[in-house]
């Protein structure tokens, strides 16, 4: 297989030198840029700045090419420095084609490779290129990966090769009426609510005194009920806010199961196409969060080795599904992956756990009580929440536990959101059980499993019978 060499989509210039730009300004900060009185001085040298940033990136498209050689992919790039890399088509683990919405304009995507090369990260981005050239380099990828596997696969060279289907087992997509169900059970108010405090916090160097007269004397004299209302109809906004975010970000979500693959689909704003292979799954975790809890739903997300575009994922994790109920998670897990697969069961922990992980935040509630009181004159009632405070802790630590069912480790993890991970023996790095000396009179251990993921994930439990921690290390530990 040859190609000649390429250059990327002239709007790579400007989509370079946007991310160089954005790069100085973020570090600097708008304060910056804030106080600046005389503008018009400056303009000039900002003028400069942006015309050698355009001239850079301009030489940096015209050194950059890639070509298929044999069954490598060759990127040249460098304007100072020339760099040549060549990435084995077997090492790709996974393409991704990523637009949005000022990309989808311009009828250009953004490619991504993945190789699991965790030295570089494992990404090689191709920043713009025609739809077209993109989806001809994924099945380039696709048919050179599917050749070398069929010469591996025929033993008699006078053989004919196997034809493979590439069509898929199951498609799973999300219709209207669960995207709606999953934006409204799982958009993230608190995430919107804590970026609309941080810059609440901010508001005095932002706003203008005369602005903050007419708009915000209403708040200072507001009435318990009248300042319930302004909170109620905030939240509201923010939650209606939240759930257009979850909107975009989930629209037309679609899961094709193909053999070896998973292939996602999603998006609205900025869509994204991404495949990962099934032999990078090293984690199942099905989360819950409390509304989904009530409603009887589950998201279903999966640890993967390798490289993994953080910024798109949930912590290092990639989004299998958004929305299933409980009960079709079984058939679900059985289909997009079978070795995970099997009843869901876990063992509760001990009580004299329970009761020795409450005393913690028993004694911080209790300590910021006496605080306040000392501080303030309404302090004193906040002692009040000690009782609601202790059974939620109890209640949250009763429902964790973990289970062996053959070759899978079960943990169940609760804060506000409950946490169902399911490992593999053969999936585990490092198994590590720990032991302090009150820990140690109450016959407690605490656990902790680390899994070749993209990212340090470790999977604890916390307080559990000594014997049950011997009996997991020894799991481990044997052939």
């Amino acid at each position: 297989m040859k190609s000649n060499g390429k250059h990327l989509h002239f709007f790579a210039i400007i989509s370079d030198a946007v991310s160089t730009l954005w790069s100085i300004i973020v570090p600097l900060g708008f304060g910056f840029a804030w106080g600046m009185r005389h503008l018009g001085q400056i303009a000039g040298y900002a003028l400069i700045i942006l015309l050698v940033i355009i001239v850079f990136n301009f030489f940096k498209w015209l050194r950059f090419k890639y070509e298929f050689i044999d069954d490598q992919f060759h990127i040249r790039s460098g304007v100072l420095v020339r760099s040549d890399r060549y990435i084995r088509i077997q090492r790709i683990q996974s393409v991704q084609i990523k637009t949005n919405l000022l990309l989808r304009l311009l009828g250009v995507v953004q490619l991504k490779f993945d190789t699991a090369d965790q030295a570089s990260k494992g990404d090689m981005v191709l920043s713009a290129l025609k739809l077209e050239e993109a989806e001809r380099i994924k099945a380039e990828v696709s048919r050179g990966k599917t050749q070398k596997s069929i010469i591996f696969a025929v033993e008699d060279p006078t053989e004919a090769p196997k034809v493979v289907d590439d069509s898929p087992k199951k498609v799973y997509a999300l219709s209207g009426k669960r995207l709606l169900a999953a934006s409204l059970l799982t958009s993230k108010v608190g995430v919107v609510l804590a970026a609309v405090f941080g810059l609440w916090s901010q508001a005095d160097d932002f706003i203008p005194d005369s602005i903050q007269g007419r708009s915000l004397s209403y708040l200072e004299h507001a009435s318990l009920v009248g300042m319930v209302i302004i909170i109620g109809m905030a939240i509201l906004m923010l939650w209606f806010v939240s759930l257009v975010s979850a909107l975009l970000r989930w629209g037309f979500f679609k899961l094709s199961i193909h053999e070896g693959e998973w292939r996602i689909h999603r998006g609205v704003w900025e869509t994204s196409d991404e495949t990962y292979k099934t032999d990078r799954v090293q984690a199942i975790r099905i989360k819950e969060q409390w509304v989904q809890q009530l409603f009887g739903w589950c998201t279903v997300y999966a640890d993967c080795s390798g490289s993994i575009d953080l910024e798109k994922s949930d912590g290092g994790s990639v989004l299998v599904f958004p929305l299933l109920r409980k009960k079709e998670l079984p058939d679900f897990l059985e289909t997009a992956i079978p070795r995970f697969a099997g009843p869901i069961k876990h063992h509760p922990l001990p009580v004299r756990g329970t009761l020795y992980r409450m005393i913690l935040p028993a004694l911080f509630w209790i300590a910021l009580c006496c605080t306040l009181t000392w501080r303030l004159d309404w302090g004193k009632y906040t002692l009040i929440a000690l009782p609601f405070i202790l059974a939620y802790f109890w209640f949250k630590n009763r429902s964790e536990g973990w289970a062996l069912m053959d070759k899978r480790l079960i943990v169940i993890n609760r804060w506000l959101t409950k946490t169902t991970t399911i490992t593999r023996r053969n999936h585990i790095q490092s198994f590590a059980k720990k032991q302090s000396r009150i820990q140690k009179k109450l016959n407690l251990s605490t656990c902790a499993a680390t899994i070749r993921a993209s990212t340090a994930e470790s999977i604890t439990i916390r307080q559990l019978d000594e014997q049950d921690a011997d009996k997991l290390l020894q799991w481990f530990r044997k052939k």
